[in-house]
């Protein structure tokens, strides 16, 4: 592989920056305009010493600023935030089991870092970078040295063994901790990120080179075991650069910190998996291929033109009609400084003097032409002028919106037609911003399938889905698999869903089953605690983690606890699809092999309940007297018909039946076989004119109900 020299890497670095050395300069100014600084030089001075003398000197030029700037882009802002931009993750095909579990443990783990990472802060960095600089830019990359400690790194000698104390342990270097690691979601300026010279966009730019300002004792300390980078370092140490520094906005010199470049370059012939180099002006301090092939850097534009491959904002529009307001008003306020008091004017030769003092009233005489009066200018003439441009300025930023007014009606399908018309006048930025989040999305996941541990994954997914890891991990590609779909979080999106999942339980409720019920309830947008329903789709996720396990090839074992009914309905409708006969052989055996292991199941639970329900006798029906008398309970002196219920002689008939004998066989056995049948029954039958009481043992099979 040939790779490219460090000369070549600065002078790919000095095309890239000239190409688009103005926009930097508006980008940069961008930021200016917003917080207000919109001339170069402070006014503070000049503004005191206009407060305190009336006159200005010739050469004194008064500036105002009136930013609008500010209102225009923060409500773009505030526009792309209220629809709470973000991604979800759903099957690329719905019919397919394996994608939509994919989906379910991607959506997790996304849904997990959103958290961990402070994605929604992060949203509304980017928002302001997408508006206001007119791009949106983020590296991804995993560092080792982030996340939580987890310990230190033994010392060792010089022949690299470990060192141990007199106890045996390891002596540890306690200036060498080791973290779990982390990932890192760097924002990037858009003039600090720079593309090749002869790129039509961002995206065909084989290679993007991202420029910051580093300590140098960072760089010492990380470097300082290697004599060749210290040296490149030290030499960077002797040039000065002209920073840009976004927390005072303005331009200052940096002795004190080294230009860092990192050079990322695409998938190409010369690097097929791509490649990049970290280095200063003199030195060559990392290189080598990308991560797993994966491209860090994702970048959106505000508005493109087809003139130019980077974006611009929504200031760019609004800035000349900023200048001329500021120019009006300067005027306007100079006017009101100079010519703005009243002026008495009065003949050559007339004499002023003051006259009679009245309460409330100043007098003053004169000798000669009366004198005149002459009022002073408020600058009045500037303001249709100053209006005209804003309202001029505001129309092209598209800001007529801001003057529509809620009409109060909160019936749900107004209020959801009210909002798509107001999101279809933003809906060019909302979809750019959001699939610049899409991209984010996708990288990350990426990136966690092969960087993330299995105890950060399980704390991601959760401890029932351990067993779905391998699944995980095994998304390729994962564009494939799943797909990342745009997504606002918006309340009027979820009330329409809300409102649409409450349609479905009214009017098909009687015909959903509980498993139906339960994924339609924890699926809706405003529950939010999802294990309040987890009972009711308890069987649904056993049955699909068991499916997703044999399409993996591990073996499964029945759970004596299963609802093996539900089981057999949904691998039977699993075998029905089309794409079952594409998996492997064995996989399809063991399909076979578990549903006849639920379906013995089922047979085994019916046999057991037959045999349960045998050693009962019913006891329903209407009660029905039988030639039989037993002891009264009420007085044991006398004795009583026994009344028994119909289902109970009914069950007797039948097991007799059932045993061969029939009652027209009883009647012709003689006596002694009737005695001796009967006590095989365990039946004891008394005289017709009463004779000894059933014992109690066997009275207890079919308790009588004495009338």
């Amino acid at each position: 592989m040939k790779k490219h020299k460090l000369d070549e890497l600065n002078s790919m670095y000095s095309e890239a920056e000239e190409a688009d050395r103005d926009l930097f300069a508006e980008q940069r100014s961008n930021i200016l305009l917003v917080a207000g600084e919109h001339y170069s030089k402070t006014m503070g001075r000049a503004l005191t010493r206009i407060r305190e003398y009336s006159k200005l000197a010739e050469t004194t030029k008064l500036r105002l600023t009136k930013n609008h700037i500010h209102k225009i882009t923060r409500y773009y802002e505030n526009q792309i935030l209220s629809k709470s931009p973000g991604v979800t993750i759903i099957p690329q095909n719905e019919n397919e089991l394996q994608d939509k579990k994919d989906a379910e443990l991607n959506l997790a783990v996304w849904n997990h870092y959103k958290r961990a990472a402070k994605i929604k802060e992060k949203i509304r960095k980017w928002v302001e970078h997408f508006v206001q600089v007119g791009e949106v830019a983020c590296k991804i990359f995993w560092d080792p040295s982030k996340g939580q400690l987890m310990g230190y790194s033994p010392q060792v000698d010089e022949q690299g063994m470990e060192l141990v104390d007199e106890m045996g342990q390891p002596v540890v270097d306690m200036e060498k901790p080791v973290f779990t690691g982390d990932f890192v979601f760097e924002t990037l300026n858009g003039f600090d990120l720079l593309r090749s010279k002869s790129a039509p966009s961002m995206e065909d730019s084989p290679y993007l080179i991202y420029r910051k300002m580093v300590e140098k004792k960072t760089l010492m300390a990380m470097y300082a075991s290697e004599p060749e980078k210290l040296k490149g370092i030290e030499d960077s140490e002797k040039q000065t650069f002209v920073v840009f520094d976004q927390n005072s906005q303005s331009y200052s010199k940096e002795d004190k910190r080294v230009l860092v470049k990192e050079y990322y370059f695409r998938a190409c012939h010369q690097y097929p998996t791509g490649y990049y180099f970290v280095c200063t002006e003199t030195a060559i301090l990392e290189e080598g291929e990308l991560p797993f092939g994966i491209f860090p850097i994702l970048w959106k534009g505000f508005d493109e033109y087809p003139t130019t491959p980077r974006g611009r904002s929504i200031i760019k529009v609004v800035r000349p009609y900023q200048a001329e307001i500021n120019r009006a008003s300067s005027q306007l306020a100079t006017h009101q400084v100079t010519v703005g008091d009243d002026k008495i004017i009065y003949q050559a030769g007339t004499k002023l003097a003051p006259g009679a003092l009245l309460p409330g009233v100043r007098g003053m005489t004169f000798q000669g032409a009366p004198p005149q009066i002459l009022p002073g200018r408020d600058g009045s003439q500037f303001i249709g002028y100053i209006g005209q441009q804003i309202d001029e300025m505001y129309g092209a930023a598209m800001m007529e919106e801001v003057l529509q007014e809620d009409s109060g009606n909160m019936e749900p399908y107004s209020l959801l037609h009210r909002s798509m018309k107001t999101q279809l006048k933003f809906a060019k930025y909302g979809e750019k911003f959001e699939e610049f989040l899409k991209d984010v999305c996708l990288t990350f996941l990426e990136l966690a399938k092969k960087y993330l541990p299995d105890d950060m994954l399980i704390s991601a997914v959760g401890r029932s889905e351990a067993v779905n890891i391998a699944e995980f991990r095994k998304t390729t590609p994962l564009v494939y698999q799943i797909s990342v779909e745009e997504q606002t979080d918006a309340v009027d999106t979820q009330l329409g869903k809300q409102i649409t999942f409450t349609h479905l339980l009214q009017y098909a409720g009687t015909s959903l089953t509980r498993e139906d019920i339960g994924k339609l309830m924890k699926n809706m947008p405003f529950v939010s605690n999802k294990e309040l329903f987890s009972d009711m789709t308890i069987d649904a996720d056993c049955v699909q983690n068991d499916m997703l396990a044999l399409e993996r090839g591990e073996q499964v074992d029945v759970n004596p606890y299963a609802n093996n009914e539900y089981y057999v309905q949904k691998f039977s409708h699993r075998m029905k699809q089309a794409d079952f006969r594409f998996l492997a052989p064995e996989i399809q055996q063991m399909y076979m092999q578990v549903m006849q292991m639920h379906e013995q199941e089922i047979a085994r639970k019916v046999e057991a309940e037959k045999a349960a329900q045998s050693e009962f006798i019913p006891v329903g029906g209407a009660m029905i007297k039988a030639d039989m008398y037993v002891p009264d309970v009420n007085n044991p002196a006398k004795s009583s018909r026994v009344e028994l219920p119909f289902q109970a002689v009914d069950w007797l008939i039948k097991r007799l039946e059932s045993q061969g004998m029939t009652m027209d066989m009883l009647k012709q056995m003689n006596a002694q076989n009737m005695i001796d049948i009967m006590g095989a029954t365990g039946i004891q039958q008394n005289g017709a004119t009463g004779g000894a009481p059933l014992p109690a043992g066997q009275a207890a099979m079919i308790p009588p109900i004495l009338g």
